[in-house]
């Protein structure tokens, strides 16, 4: 059996105060705002309060029954990707997201094998950000949100980490100081780009994307920034202007948008360079 890999933090579970479970396919609807992640997952995890005379094997299959097939018809976004009907809160704060099939729930007992994947497949897959974030960038993310609606849209889009972790560097000369991430004034300036996934102004209409990919049926490609028609040069933001999957009309607009984050990152900067001395534990 292969040994199952380690990584300093753990992604999908890093703390109390939120989770992701994107590859569950929580975000893979065409209606995928916050109102209708939480109401799908509180129905998952209602499976969790039912008693009666069923067993937990039969609660699960009656509930896959009922619900598989309808969460990966119509209502996908992209059909490719699963969505499984086992994910839920796993606190009653509804604060932190993920499998309630998981032993961690049920003393002990496995039941993933109720799943679509399976247990194996669940237990041994870790996302792309694991491995294409370096540990700096994954605490970028980890210590400065704690909105799990936000957190799973954020650390997984590594276009936006990267590009948002770059600029930031270099404009401060180093490193983000990982140590003074916790500080209040350094993640209240953060906070703009990781709302931004789901406010930003110019983000594309529809249900055929998803961060900087477009979806035609079964296929999926990277969105492109027509600058040659805007009648400019590429963007120096290009990898966070795709990551939030940006549209522009005209010129002005792109201008509007390039100020925006330069706003956003000298905020940042400010509070990095001003708020906080190097002493600072």
């Amino acid at each position: 059996m292969t040994p199952r890999p380690r990584f300093p933090i753990h992604l999908c579970q890093p703390d109390s105060k939120k989770s992701c479970a994107a590859c569950c396919g929580i975000y893979n609807f065409k209606e995928n705002g916050r109102r209708a992640v939480m109401r799908r997952l509180r129905r998952n995890t209602a499976i969790l309060e039912q008693g009666g005379r069923e067993t937990a094997q039969e609660r699960f299959a009656s509930h896959a029954q009922r619900w598989r097939h309808r969460d990966n018809g119509d209502a996908k976004r992209f059909q490719t990707i699963f969505n499984c009907e086992f994910v839920g809160f796993l606190d009653a704060e509804h604060r932190r997201v993920g499998c309630l099939l998981h032993p961690a729930l049920h003393e002990g007992q496995d039941w993933r094998d109720c799943s679509f994947y399976g247990r194996e497949l669940c237990d041994g897959h870790f996302c792309p950000s694991y491995l294409s974030l370096t540990e700096d960038e994954q605490a970028f993310v980890v210590e400065t949100l704690d909105d799990w609606y936000l957190y799973g849209l954020v650390i997984t889009d590594l276009d936006l980490v990267k590009g948002v972790y770059r600029h930031l560097s270099d404009r401060l000369g180093q490193a983000v100081p990982r140590t003074w991430l916790h500080h209040p004034s350094v993640r209240s300036a953060l906070q703009p780009f990781w709302r931004w996934k789901v406010t930003w102004p110019y983000r594309r209409d529809g249900f055929d994307w998803f961060g900087k990919y477009l979806f035609i049926g079964d296929r999926y490609e990277e969105m492109r920034l027509p600058y040659e028609l805007l009648g400019s040069r590429p963007s120096p933001y290009h990898p966070i202007l795709l990551a939030l999957g940006s549209v522009f009309r005209s010129l002005e607009e792109l201008r509007d948008a390039e100020r925006l984050i330069e706003t956003a990152l000298e905020r940042a900067e400010r509070a990095f360079s001003e708020d906080i001395s190097p002493e600072t534990p």
